[in-house]
């Protein structure tokens, strides 16, 4: 999802080269009164940043990467010709063209994205990237288009206006209306360009207020002595890019599906790359909130064959909180506190392909082996917290095993034969670790592992110093990914979607399983407290 926003915003980027040139030449556009949106993103937080030495070689130099030009191919160029927000900024641009009797080859407009750049992208409501900042340098060509063009003062437009100037500068706020209720603001001063995809990241209301915090920022931005702009900084990004290189940067809430307080101390994954298709991905870290690992032992106790695992460290103080949020009724039993001081260590997640996007199977530790007091108040949590009608218990004193398996009415689970669908969770303890999934399936193929009846994820893994963050099998992933694909697109209800799905897609998900397995990494151990990047090291695993 996070590449094809990207995708989709970077091709009709160099449409705003058109934008520029109209700005310039209207020398004064009529006010701006078009509505403020209230929903805006926090111009200071961006959820994603691209820095690029230029736009326009970013996606085929990503599709020298061989993984990226196996599984996007020449689709991800071509696909944004028919981008509805592109071909309606491009229609609005044109009729202003047309109207004002402008000409502009776009070979001159394309020249604009070949300077360094930046675009920080921030989330809407659904998670999706979707509103941006750029900046960009204009290089000879676009200072031609600026002074080439016949000046046309006084002309006016309906979809083209001003908010007035940047507070405490002479900086012009163009705002240009295009599509359905879109709007895009640009500010220009000296060779420094500020586009904003949401005029609500800078004003503040109807009344065109300005936000304090936003004029600040973008005062940076357009400050061209300034190499390290404000977002690069929040990603502790303290220098420039160098050489012919591109850097993607994403927040750990940008990926985590809001659930970021769960990996305290990863606070974003960076990709960089060159024209040459040399690439290199990196963590950062925050050294005061990151838990050793440790997660071994984790390893050792999850079963063989997952998509994707992945074991970070969790802040267990936070859990407190989070039982006392499910209101399950602990307090007159151990306490949401208490529950939470039972963990100590990392937490590991696991997708197999063998069961459902939304039925990972989790895995944490105890302090210390589990009592039958103990056991009992975790199967009173699972009851309560799944608020399942009823749960079945077992022990298994030999291997030392205790399993709960619950049953919820759910039209996400499984058939039971008479025309209902039931969830069947289940949590086991087993010595001292935890697990939990909905698909109790994978809960007991934990439980054969200890008891040797089901391979180990580790029985494939090299002898080595530190356990990986992370185990990525692109086999089982694109396994697990089609079969989720074509359950949500059933023949006789989605036909015209899964027959594209089964000509565009299953094509790309069968060059991603041609991939080996891989454990990932840090390049080193954590230290210290501060943010620092470690490079992260992929290791390709032996066997599946």
């Amino acid at each position: 999802m996070v590449t094809f926003q990207i995708k989709r915003l970077l091709f009709w980027l160099l449409l705003i080269g058109g934008f520029i040139a109209l700005g310039s030449v209207m020398l004064r556009p009529p006010p701006f009164s078009g509505p403020i949106s209230k929903r805006a993103p926090n111009i200071i937080l961006p959820d994603a940043l691209i820095r690029s030495h230029s736009l326009s070689k970013l996606p085929p130099d990503l599709l020298r990467i061989p993984l990226a030009r196996d599984v996007l191919t020449e689709d991800f160029i071509t696909y944004y010709e028919q981008n509805e927000n592109r071909l309606a900024l491009s229609g609005t641009l044109r009729r202003i063209a047309f109207e004002h009797e402008l000409d502009f080859p776009e070979r001159l407009l394309k020249s604009v994205f070949d300077e360094p750049a930046e675009v920080a992208l921030w989330r809407d409501n659904a998670g999706r990237l979707k509103d941006f900042v750029i900046v960009l340098s204009r290089n000879p060509l676009a200072r031609i288009i600026q002074t080439a063009l016949p000046a046309v003062a006084g002309a006016a437009d309906m979809q083209l206006s001003s908010a007035g100037k940047l507070d405490g500068t002479d900086v012009e706020i163009l705002v240009l209306q295009y599509g359905t209720r879109r709007q895009l603001m640009l500010l220009s001063k000296g060779n420094r360009i500020v586009a904003l995809s949401n005029p609500g990241m800078l004003l503040v209301d109807d009344e065109k207020h300005q936000s304090e915090k936003s004029v600040k920022i973008i005062k940076e931005l357009l400050d061209d002595e300034k190499p390290v702009s404000p977002f690069a900084r929040q990603f502790s990004r303290e220098g420039p890019l160098s050489g012919k290189k591109h850097e993607l940067t994403f927040a750990t809430r940008a990926f985590a599906l809001n659930y970021e307080t769960f990996v305290p101390g990863l606070v974003a994954l960076g990709l960089s790359f060159d024209n040459q298709g040399k690439w290199q991905s990196a963590a950062l870290i925050d050294g005061d909130a990151w838990r050793d690992s440790g997660s071994r032992n984790l390893w050792t106790a999850l079963p063989h064959g997952p998509g994707f695992c992945a074991a970070l460290p969790v802040n267990w103080e936070q859990m407190a909180s989070l039982l006392e949020n499910f209101n399950v009724g602990l307090e007159q039993q151990t306490g949401p506190k208490k529950i939470a001081d039972s963990f100590a260590g990392p937490t590991a997640v696991c997708w197999y392909k063998g069961s459902r996007l939304y039925m990972p199977l989790f895995a944490a530790h105890l302090n210390a082996g589990a009592d039958e007091k103990k056991v009992q108040e975790f199967f009173d949590l699972a009851t309560q917290a799944t608020k399942a009608k009823e749960g079945e218990t077992s022990m298994d004193a030999k291997n030392g095993s205790a399993l709960w398996q619950g049953e919820i009415a759910s039209r996400f689970g499984s058939s039971n034969g008479n025309g209902e669908r039931n969830l069947k969770p289940a949590l086991a303890i087993q010595h001292d670790i935890v697990f939990f999934s909905p698909d109790a399936a994978l809960v007991k193929n934990a439980l054969d592992v200890a008891a040797k009846r089901w391979p180990a994820l580790t029985d494939s893994f090299r002898s080595e110093k530190e356990a990986p963050l992370a185990f990525i099998d692109p086999h089982a992933l694109a396994f697990l990914l089609r079969a989720e694909i074509f359950i949500a697109l059933p023949r006789d209800e989605e036909a015209l979607f899964r027959n594209a799905a089964e000509a565009y897609l299953v094509p790309r998900l069968e060059a991603l399983a041609r991939y080996p397995a891989q454990r990932v990494g840090l390049s080193k151990k954590v230290h210290g407290d501060d943010l620092v990047w470690y490079p992260l090291e992929w290791k390709e695993d032996t066997a599946r």
